[in-house]
């Protein structure tokens, strides 16, 4: 019932009908009537609820409603002068009690009467489980079925173990397989193959972890990258996008996919010019065109309820004998890339990530773009890290 709305959305009627439908705790959902406290004995027992939920399906932690027999009985609330202190220090708590670091969460209070409401935490299922508690002296690892939480067993853990690693490879794997097709231009659409191509993708880890598939909005696709006007249409994959007119989609610049799985994919043209006798890319104009796409990209996932965390992985093919000049001349020699692919690292996006600025958090991607083409990292950032096309 809750679950099918956005966390955000998440109303006082909702929690009250929880009592109302006689709504059991179970696997994805926990009741506290009272706060846990401070003391070392209540910070352990907090941890071990958030850190179960990370390390089995995610759900839902709700302090401030009783129950009894594992049933809701009563929306009681607990008291809370300034809410927002108290979230600020839920979440401090959750970022500091873990190894891995658990990063999939959110905090919200619902007021039931003034000074008074329900804490809600959403903890994500994480692809980085299993996570210990390391709070209090605490160095146990939980996990949470039907009946509650408890003390993850050693084949517990060595499944737990075995799942992250499977996960990254199961992506990384839908990467490779996806980087074949499109290298052998046998995409929903063609692209010029005598150029170099940019490819993107965002895989939610939600599409490996839990069966994610998504209904697509006729007036909500993606654009492509680098586009300022686009046409959609319907594949085997999704629902695709491409740029220029309708009627000519024989060979198009640019078109992006949003797979029914909830994985975003773009590719992109990148026009290769004479460098006196090389030819050359601009890697500022790549980025250029990333930074708003990627912003594009991140919205419609959040408009179609796609919940993070994400990986990014870029990808440039083509690129053989290629140099990548800047407007600085004290950056030195334009150095050839040997390879035909770069294939960056994958990047994890998650809650924190998308709140601040993304030419921010993807400088270390766009560093490793530049170091494979010789460069010492972006030259577009200036001393405190601000983006700044030079």
């Amino acid at each position: 019932m809750m679950f099918e709305k956005a966390f955000d959305e998440i109303s006082r009627g909702d929690l009250e009908t929880l009592v109302e439908a006689r709504i059991p705790e179970g696997r994805r959902l926990e009741y506290k009537r009272d706060h846990y406290g401070r003391n070392d004995e209540a910070r352990r027992e907090f941890a071990a609820d958030v850190s179960a939920l990370a390390n089995s399906q995610g759900g839902y932690l709700l302090i401030g409603v009783a129950e009894e027999n594992g049933i809701a009985i009563d929306i009681s609330g607990v008291e809370a002068p300034n809410p927002d202190a108290l979230i600020l220090a839920i979440a401090e708590s959750i970022r500091s009690s873990f190894e891995p670091q658990i990063l999939g969460f959110r905090v919200r209070w619902v007021e039931i009467v003034p000074g008074r409401g329900v804490l809600m935490i959403q903890v994500d299922r994480s692809w980085l489980a299993p996570h210990r508690v390391v709070v209090a002296r605490d160095n146990r690892f939980f996990t949470r079925d039907e009946n509650g939480k408890h003390p993850m067993s050693v084949t517990e853990l060595r499944r737990a173990f075995l799942f992250a690693a499977e996960v990254e490879e199961r992506i990384r794997q839908f990467r490779n397989d996806r980087l074949a097709l499109l290298t052998a231009n046998e995409g929903p659409l063609a692209v010029n193959d005598e150029q170099p191509r940019l490819i993107l993708h965002i895989v939610p880890q939600a599409t490996f972890t839990d069966g994610l598939q998504v209904s697509f909005d006729p007036r909500r696709g993606i654009r492509p990258l680098g586009a300022s006007g686009w046409n959609l249409m319907h594949s085997l994959d999704g629902l695709v996008s491409y740029s220029g007119s309708e009627e000519r989609f024989e060979t198009v610049r640019a078109f992006s996919t949003l797979f029914r799985n909830g994985v975003v994919e773009a590719v992109a043209q990148v026009y290769a010019g004479p460098q006196g006798e090389q030819r050359s890319i601009s890697l500022t104009g790549l980025e250029r065109d990333v930074i708003p796409g990627i912003e594009d990209f991140l919205d419609t996932l959040a408009h179609y309820a796609v919940p993070p965390p994400y990986y990014l992985m870029l990808s440039l093919v083509g690129v053989r004998g290629l140099s990548a000049p800047t407007n600085e001349w004290r950056n030195g020699l334009c150095y050839p890339h040997r390879a035909d692919r770069t294939l960056l690292p994958e990047l994890l996006i998650d809650d924190a990530t998308i709140a601040a600025s993304s030419s921010t958090w993807l400088r270390p991607t766009f560093d490793l773009l530049w170091n494979s083409f010789g460069h010492s990292g972006s030259p577009n950032y200036d001393r405190d890290g601000h983006y700044a096309v030079r």
